[in-house]
């Protein structure tokens, strides 16, 4: 056995040029690949060491401690120039207060801790100097950060009463540690830490990493297909048994392949201390961050190693069953119709799936849609060796046909699995990234398919947190108004309902009056509210109704008829003037929250940074522009991401298997040129012999990504074109993946036109 495995050491680092030039291209194919999956890999283990920082400083909070803590924190996401901006607000903390990482002493009123960043931007923009006036006494370190950029203070805030009905929630409770679990949800009833940024990354990965990742490997694992085939049946003439063959094929394959994959994971050690201050659209990262598990890269080459030889191996079973046809180069056996059938039946099941859910989709409708999906991303590649065949045959039935295509057809019918061989990894490509494309924009919010865009206009806020409002000062703010309406608990016509007390200009900016109706202060009116549904029929006139403290009111007959001016909720079934007689006698508790209504962002803006100023422990609550999360912006940046490297990983195959698939057929070629053949024809007919495949693997690819859209759009009761919207860069995506695919085919093929003897005299 010793024999053959140094047979397969000496062929694959010593077979001629050619076989030189397969040697390298498999080997960086097979670096290149390694080197996207480390990094792939590498950024699940950010996320993950990125979601354990945010758990370790995460507060642990108990309604009842066992031991007494005057420590409250509030968090706090504010904004400033569209980045986000983490303020938390630290209150009654003392020499013993438990700290979160990287803090060394926690700040008193009038201080603050700042991050890195946050401390260069307070120097340079001005915006973020008048929201965080605190003087700043020390700075976070790595361990309390989630990136290097991360904008983050902790800012030191007087001690502020607690409403009694506020009091239940656990923002207000004693904070006795850090390091709370973090709970991830997309919607109601789902679990926790089901989607975190780690697991929602690791599909991302499978997606657009690992599949195209197979193609490309079992591409490099079959470069020079013709000539090792050849090879192995050579070796079987000769009197190998076919187990000896299988060794040395092994062997070659396996030791190209790992030293492809030690290149690539030395690629990586160089890359990975220097990325600390790269960027992939808002993201950044620590680069211990980047940091890949022993085990995991020692089974991912062993598993790449073990994925080519069993490639290589399976490939080349007819040289070692049939050799004497091998050497012969006898035309290849015809594709059976069986490979168009499993992508029948996943555009069927399809199909099926958005007929059964076209009204009330069930669990069966989604598991027979994903399973589809999956069935036809594996049946492609499967199915182009038949249709290739097939579009062979009816080319050369044409009339007035080129020669060129002639040829190309003829080439194509000798040898039905080699260029579909070539274009498998483009097809996969648009696959996955229509798929991918998809699947992201539903991700990111499946109601914005189907939403109107966004008229603009003014925006209402709500301004949160213990203590007293500065309600004065945000008034002074030029194009805001404050909204402090009081909602209190009441009982009417025998039922449980609710009184709104507040002045008619607050009134009115929160609520839109029907047409010649007016509210005037000093009032009480009967309310009914559009699109309300909760509450207690409307009062008659003449009865009363009592309020939370024994205050009986008389119902009136004046009646506001209402709608909401802004996506906030806010019901009652009379409104009380605070100028109305009967206002004196209502109990009507301290709010610790109000409404403010900003003309613009910029508005809003200028009002966050007064509230920040003079409460620290309060803030706005509602869209102040910042990108946070996994929200559009973010996704669309993993959208990108992974597309750019499924296209990478498609675009090296396809030029690796090109590139060679021209060397393999120099001979050929050469043949042709002798008798006459001109340049440009035997160039023309390898353009062809590529691109027929080629263009219908990627028509295949479109159309089964626009059939998957409309079946999803049919099951989510989407409009169809806004869900074509979002699948049309993949179909734009497959025009420049065939416009490459041509230059890739075109160039090699016309740059080795030369003949030389040593082609002639080859077998």
């Amino acid at each position: 056995m010793r024999r053959w495995i140094w047979l397969g050491l000496r062929l694959s680092i010593g077979s001629g040029r050619g076989g030189l030039l397969r040697t390298a291209l498999m080997s960086s194919g097979a670096a290149l690949g390694v080197l996207l999956v480390l990094a792939s890999l590498a950024t699940v283990s950010v996320a993950g060491a990125q979601h354990g920082r945010a758990e370790a400083r995460t507060p642990v909070r108990e309604e009842k401690p066992a031991s007494p803590s005057a420590l409250r924190i509030y968090d706090i996401e504010d904004a400033v120039g569209g980045r986000v901006l983490r303020r938390t607000a630290v209150v009654g903390a003392t020499a013993t207060s438990p700290r979160p990482p990287g803090v060394a002493v926690l700040p008193a009123p009038g201080e603050m801790v700042v991050s890195p960043a946050l401390r260069d931007l307070l120097a340079t923009d001005p915006r973020a100097a008048g929201r965080l006036p605190q003087r700043v006494v020390g700075t976070v370190g790595p361990a309390g950060l989630l990136a290097p950029d991360e904008l983050l203070a902790y800012v030191g805030a007087p001690p502020a009463a607690v409403p009694e009905e506020d009091r239940m929630l656990d923002e207000h409770w004693p904070v006795t540690g850090f390091g709370h679990a973090l709970e991830y949800a997309l919607g109601e009833g789902a679990g926790p830490d089901v989607f975190t940024p780690a697991r929602i990354l690791a599909n991302a990965f499978g997606l657009f990493v690992l599949v195209p990742f197979g193609v490309f490997l079992a591409t490099c694992a079959r470069l020079s297909a013709s000539t090792r085939d050849r090879r192995i049946a050579a070796l079987r003439l000769l009197g190998v048994s076919a187990r000896q063959a299988t060794l040395v094929n092994a062997v070659e394959t396996g030791v190209v392949t790992l030293g492809g994959g030690l290149l690539g994971l030395a690629g990586f050690a160089i890359l990975a201390p220097l990325s600390e201050g790269w960027r992939i659209g808002r993201l950044r990262w620590y680069a211990a961050d980047l940091a890949v598990p022993v085990p995991v890269i020692v089974g991912m080459l062993a598993m790449t190693v073990a994925y080519a030889v069993i490639i290589g191996v399976l490939a080349t079973r007819p040289a070692r069953v049939d050799p004497l046809a091998v050497r012969r180069d006898a035309p290849g056996r015809r594709p059976g119709v069986w490979r168009v059938l499993p992508l029948l039946a996943g555009l069927a099941g399809a199909v099926l799936a958005g007929w059964t859910g076209r009204h009330e989709p069930h669990q069966s409708d989604a598991l027979l849609f994903a399973g589809s999906m999956l069935l036809i991303g594996l049946a492609l590649p499967l199915a182009l060796p038949t249709l290739g065949y097939a579009a062979a045959a009816l080319v050369t039935r044409l009339p007035g046909t080129p020669v060129w295509l002639e040829l190309a057809a003829a080439r194509l019918r000798h040898a039905p699995g080699v260029a579909p061989r070539l274009v498998a990894a483009f097809t996969v490509m648009i696959y996955v990234a229509g798929m991918g494309s998809l699947g992201v924009s539903l991700v990111v919010d499946v109601r914005d398919l189907g939403a109107a865009d966004d008229p603009g206009g003014p925006r209402m806020y709500s301004v949160r947190g213990p203590g007293p409002i500065p309600a004065a000062e945000l008034r002074q703010v030029p194009g805001v108004q404050v909204v402090d309406l009081a909602s209190l608990p009441a009982t009417v016509s025998g039922e449980q309902g609710y009184l709104i007390v507040g002045d008619c200009a607050d009134f009115t900016g929160m609520f839109r009056l029907d047409t010649g109706e007016s509210c005037v202060d000093g009032r009480v009116y009967r309310l009914v509210h559009e699109h309300w549904f909760g509450g207690p029929p409307l009062p008659e006139p003449g009865g009363e109704v009592i309020a939370r403290g024994g205050a009986r009111i008389p119902v009136p007959e004046q009646i506001l008829h209402t709608g909401m001016r802004f996506d906030i909720g806010m019901g009652g079934t009379m409104l009380v003037t605070r100028q109305a007689p009967v206002a004196a006698t209502l109990n009507v508790p301290a709010s610790s929250s109000m409404q403010l209504v900003a003309s613009d962002p910029a508005t809003a803006d200028r009002a966050a940074q007064v509230l920040a100023a003079r409460a620290p422990s309060h803030y706005l609550g509602g869209d102040l522009g910042a990108r946070r999360g996994f929200d559009t912006e973010l996704l669309v940046t993993l959208l990108v991401t992974g597309l750019t490297v499924t296209f990478v990983l498609g675009v090296g195959a396809f030029a690796a298997a090109a590139i060679d698939r021209t060397v393999e057929r120099r001979r050929d070629n050469a043949t042709l040129a002798v008798v006459g053949t001109s340049p440009r024809t035997i160039t023309a007919g390898e353009v062809g012999f590529g691109t027929l495949p080629l263009v219908i693997g990627l028509g295949l690819a479109s159309l089964a990504t626009v059939t998957l859209a409309a079946v999803l759009a049919g099951l989510l009761d989407l409009d169809v074109g806004r869900v074509f919207d979002r699948v049309a860069p993949a179909l734009w995506l497959a025009g420049g993946a065939l416009a490459v695919g041509l230059v890739l085919i075109a160039v090699p093929a016309w740059l080795t036109q030369r003949i030389t003897a040593e082609q002639l005299r080859r077998p």
